[in-house]
């Protein structure tokens, strides 16, 4: 899709939000992610959640043209932002300071910080229906 081999992309409609957007690593760049789950899918014009390494600067290295995807996700109305590591710290701090809704993880299980989603953290999308009990 994106001329990046052996890289994953799930988009999933989750009813009555949007989308959401699960990638491993980014490396296509997560605003090109996002305006092909725009242009491709019913649903794609609100996206809800994206979830992954966001690759923005896994090495900790920093520029104006980051700052401007990072001013660009505030365009999308998206309403969770959860991380991986190859996101990088500056990326997640920069993220926190422009207002975006990223979610922090736990750093529970062996997981090194808490800006990230790691080992054991859960990401709930979409509405949890617990089943209807009835005769009781």
């Amino acid at each position: 899709m994106l001329r990046v081999e052996r890289e994953n992309v799930l988009y999933a409609n989750l009813q009555g939000q949007g989308l959401a957007m699960i990638t491993g690593y980014g490396h296509g760049g997560v605003l090109t992610l996002l305006d092909y789950a725009r242009r491709t899918f019913i649903g794609g014009q609100r996206i809800h959640a994206i979830y992954g390494g966001l690759h923005l600067s896994p090495l900790e290295d920093w520029d104006t043209q980051r700052d401007q995807i990072v001013s660009a996700l505030s365009d999308y109305g998206i309403a969770k932002i959860a991380c991986n590591h190859c996101t990088g710290r500056t990326a997640f701090e920069k993220m926190l300071a422009t207002g975006l809704p990223v979610l922090r993880g736990t750093a529970r299980n062996g997981s090194q910080t808490d800006l990230f989603l790691g080992n054991g953290d859960v990401l709930q999308l979409g509405q949890a229906h617990a089943p209807k009990l009835s005769g009781i």
